[in-house]
């Protein structure tokens, strides 16, 4: 991905803010993106794939994401080291928050 600088009146950064604030985008630069991609595609032109250019461009981009691998599970012993594993972490994220003398909040598992 590149990224460029660019100069916008005060009012459209703000209206910009205001949209990333209400949640409506994830951050400034996808705002620009969105206009872009307004300026780019018409509305109505889809792509051989049947979308429109636009949401094409979006897929493609996270494709080019890197990721993380997912874990994967093949018995029935990983799942349960990884819920193991996890309730640990829950447990002392709670002392940590709570105090190490709690004992209200603790994590029973599913199977007892």
């Amino acid at each position: 991905m590149t990224t460029v600088n660019i100069s916008l009146p005060e009012q459209l950064y703000k209206t910009a803010k205001k949209l990333v604030a209400e949640g409506k985008y994830s951050s400034i630069s996808e705002v620009m993106r969105a206009g872009l991609r307004r300026v780019f595609y018409d509305a109505d032109k889809i792509t051989e794939n049947g979308f429109p250019g636009w949401f094409e461009d979006q897929v493609l981009e996270a494709a080019d994401e890197p990721i993380k691998k997912s874990p994967v599970w093949k018995t029935e012993e990983d799942i349960d080291k990884y819920f193991k594993k996890l309730h640990k972490r829950i447990e002392k994220r709670k002392q940590k928050e709570h105090g190490k003398d709690r004992t209200d909040w603790q994590i029973q598992s599913a199977a007892g």
